[in-house]
């Protein structure tokens, strides 16, 4: 009865962990070589771990990352590097999560939710790509999920490849909404909370401008992913559209029932996140993603015994989806070593040093425009927001810049964090959901750019009109 079309495995795809890894090698190789053009340099830090603004001295020669280490830079991260536990932690949990889904595929639970959602929205799809949109948006700008809500992706392959649509719309999906959501932060924990407490201002301090922002860029983003759905409808030579009016009521109760556990699994486990997010204890041991792999698994494995009838059945597509997705392991220790080897040859702090300095001597019209480039800069080495909150706003803020506010370095940190999720090779989020929607990198940039300049342009343009009015 099921159609294998919808039924879509999730893995990487060949070509595409080919040119990730190739893109994310030929970063490696360049950052190495900029460690030996950029002069070493490093700010002082104080008792409690606070950069010392008027504290940057340059390093002797010697202080540089031999160019051998380059080769060992993903191993040396994830076993001596600054947030190693980070790196295990996205390792363990893609692996966890790849599993969990292989028993929910094999159980016919996605299925089953495809066969439903296709009967309740077939009719009013784009409506529900703005309701998704929304709700995706909010939970990034708020909660600051982005990474967690990989978890979507089975269902969002399937549903779009019921409805003809491509695996980058479904993918979009997730990584375009969660990216602008972060772009527009309201709420976010670790954007927006962060930044406010270590510059020591309000996190309400500014709020009503974001809010117009998040609005604005919500209908913006529900436009453009209506525009690539009615796209993918046209070029689809074989749209896929099940009949679920034409099962038997017995098959519809089967088909019902399976949805409703798979459902009310990912609700729990969206709770789970939320409240690891929102619960200060939980969010400052930095396990979130741990507590949302092990109840996800957890409930994954309940509805697999139930629907394959073992525990060992359940056992055995576990492992095999943990398999699949094993390449991301190289994946992401690429990645984070671009950021390991940018820190242990010493110019992070050298290269925010001079272009400090020539912000400061700036109108704040360029001023803005060149803190803005400068952080999108720092984004490329140092995907993770928290570690780029605790290196640049004390120092932004601790040493003011004539004519910028705190609430407008703070809008060009979220700018600049959010906006390269959905474009740098470097970010984890970006390049695992591509592996996992066998997406190249460079058909990515092509189906996004148009998005991404007008993104661009309307973050310079919310700085201007920011430093206009004297946020």
């Amino acid at each position: 009865m099921e159609n294998k079309q919808l039924n879509k495995e999730v893995k990487f795809g060949l070509k595409s962990f080919i040119t990730i890894c190739s893109i994310l090698i030929a970063v490696i190789i360049a950052v190495g070589i900029l460690t030996y053009v950029i002069p070493a340099g490093t700010y002082q830090y104080d008792e409690n771990g606070t950069i010392i603004p008027d504290s940057f001295t340059r390093l002797e020669e010697g202080s540089r990352l031999p160019a051998y280490r380059w080769i060992s830079a993903p191993v040396e991260a994830l076993i001596i590097g600054e947030g190693n536990f980070n790196i295990i932690q996205i390792i363990a949990v893609l692996l966890i999560l790849g599993g969990s889904f292989k028993v929910l595929d094999r159980s016919g639970g996605l299925y089953a939710v495809v066969q439903v959602i296709i009967d309740r929205f077939y009719n009013k799809r784009y409506k529900l790509i703005w309701a998704i949109t929304l709700f995706m948006m909010l939970l990034a700008s708020c909660f600051g999920l982005q990474e967690e809500l990989l978890i979507l992706f089975p269902i969002f392959l399937s549903f779009a490849t019921a409805m003809g649509w491509s695996n980058t719309q479904a993918v979009s999906l997730i990584l375009i909404t969660s990216g602008v959501g972060f772009t527009t932060a309201i709420f976010n924990p670790f954007t927006v909370g962060m930044s406010s407490e270590l510059a020591g201002v309000s996190i309400l301090s500014g709020i009503w401008y974001r809010i117009g922002i998040f609005c604005l860029m919500y209908v913006l983003t529900a436009l453009y992913l209506v525009r690539m759905a009615k796209k993918d409808e046209k070029e689809s030579k074989n749209p896929i559209r099940q009949d679920f009016a034409a099962l038997t009521e017995e098959e519809k109760a089967i088909y019902g029932r399976k949805a409703k556990q798979v459902f009310t699994l990912f609700f729990a486990v969206l709770g789970v996140i939320i409240l690891a997010s929102a619960v200060p204890f939980i969010a400052e041991l930095g396990i979130g993603m741990v507590l949302m792999a092990l109840s996800f698994v957890a409930g994954a494995f309940i509805i697999g015994k139930k629907a394959m009838g073992s525990a060992k059945k359940a056992l055995q597509a576990f492992c095999s989806g943990a398999k699949d997705l094993a390449p991301s392991i190289v994946i992401i220790l690429l990645a984070f070593s671009v950021k390991y080897i940018a820190e242990n040859g010493n110019i992070l702090h050298t290269m925010f040093y001079y272009c400090h300095r020539f912000i400061a001597a700036q109108s704040p019209y360029v001023g803005v425009i060149v803190l803005y480039v400068l952080i999108l800069v720092f984004e490329f080495f140092i995907p993770s927001s928290t570690a780029k909150v605790a290196l640049l706003i004390p120092l932004l803020t601790l040493a003011p810049i004539p004519g910028i506010s705190t609430n407008i370095i703070i809008l060009a940190f979220l700018f600049g964090d959010g906006y390269a999720n959905v474009l740098y090779p470097t970010c984890g989020t970006l390049v695992i959901g591509l592996g996992l929607a066998e997406v190249g990198y460079m058909q990515w940039l092509r189906r996004t750019v148009l998005f991404q300049v007008v993104l661009f342009v309307l973050s310079v343009a919310f700085l201007l009109l920011a430093v206009h009015i004297g946020l």
